[in-house]
């Protein structure tokens, strides 16, 4: 999902281009996030599960993207999602439950939640389908839809016999394009993202494409530029990385609701008055009271470290890393306690 509005909030700094730009380098794919546009052509037959052949146009309209980098010359890098962060889960399938739900840990009944949720879409799909009202069960249909391990399984089959490069996160597909980015190209590195998820902004992704269409256009934000701009509003030539992180983590991300009340907008203007995250924070406690959760400080830290820290493979050594090395003082201040980000070794 992301962060909420963050991409509008972005948008000065998003430009419009052609996938040709790319011709000669190679690019990273986030592919459940074509997965999960591909299936809302043929979302009926897959909750349905039924043996029409367009089931399968979510894999259509993923080699087709494929094909149209391999006509421009581009070199696509299929990613594709593990399991989730322990602390993930505690958000993404419920964000509105601001006050009991912030821990960072495994919360069943926010799966099962999830699991309601999507069941209550699939059933109003049916009455509306017995109704005979195709259009409106077929907006429900595509909220039932769940990208599955068998769909995902399929897709790299078809990657494999295509001879297409492809990496299966140890967890999140977004950590790991964002530490393919970070590499060297002659050690298996990327020069852009493609994806619909403004979280690989967060974790530090330099070139990130969004919204690329069936003919290659798309709207890229290049975050260097985000950071030397000296004429951009808003201005971020007072932030660094970190602070950057700390905006996006207030404003509510997978891995934390934001504290009622605070948005995209009032995130900046705190972290860009303050430029301190810790005076913000205190701040927010001052000004919120109750609704701020007793524990949201150390939840927030621990999100904060998921976007810097996540677990990532390096199929350099052929082992499970951190994104970034963990500080000395970090560890200490977590207790050494770094399951959030993903156990190790993987279960």
């Amino acid at each position: 999902m992301g962060i909420k509005d963050l991409l509008r909030f972005m948008k000065p700094y998003i430009k419009p281009i052609h996938i040709k730009k790319y011709a000669g380098k190679r690019v990273g794919i986030d592919a459940y996030s074509w997965l999960h546009k591909g299936a809302y052509s043929c979302s009926m037959e897959l909750c349905l599960n039924t043996n029409s052949q367009k089931k399968s146009r979510y894999l259509d309209y993923f080699m087709h993207r494929i094909n149209l980098l391999r006509h421009y010359n581009t070199t696509p890098v299929v990613v594709l999602d593990g399991g989730n962060f322990p602390s993930k889960s505690a958000t993404e399938h419920e964000r509105d439950r601001h006050v009991t739900q912030h821990r960072m840990h495994f919360c069943t009944l926010h799966t099962l939640n999830f699991v309601r949720k999507r069941q209550a879409n699939r059933d109003l799909a049916m009455e509306k389908l017995k109704e005979g009202n195709v259009n409106a069960a077929t907006e429900h249909f595509q909220k039932a839809i769940n990208i599955t391990p068998a769909m995902a399984h399929q897709l790299i089959q078809i990657l494999r016999s295509e001879n297409i490069e492809f990496v299966v996160a140890p967890y999140e597909a977004d950590a790991q394009l964002a530490y393919l980015s970070s590499l060297e190209v002659e050690k298996g590195g990327i020069v852009a993202v493609i994806t619909e998820d403004s979280d690989l902004i967060v974790y530090g992704s330099q070139a990130t494409v969004f919204k690329m269409d069936r003919y290659g256009n798309g709207e890229e934000l290049l975050l260097d530029k985000v950071f030397d701009s000296m004429t951009g509003t808003p201005s971020f030539r007072s932030f660094d990385k970190e602070l950057f992180i700390g905006m996006c983590v207030l404003a509510g991300c997978d891995f934390l609701p934001s504290v009622p009340g605070i948005g995209i907008a009032k995130a900046y203007s705190m972290v860009s008055k303050y430029r301190n995250i810790d005076h913000v924070l205190s701040v927010l406690k001052f000004e919120k009271g109750n609704q701020m959760p007793e524990d949201y400080p150390k939840s927030f830290r621990e999100a904060v470290a998921v976007f810097q820290h996540a677990r990532v493979y390096d199929a350099g050594i052929k082992k499970i890393k951190h994104l970034k090395p963990l500080p000395q003082q970090l560890l200490q201040s977590l207790n050494e306690e770094l399951d959030f980000l993903g156990p190790y070794p993987l279960i």
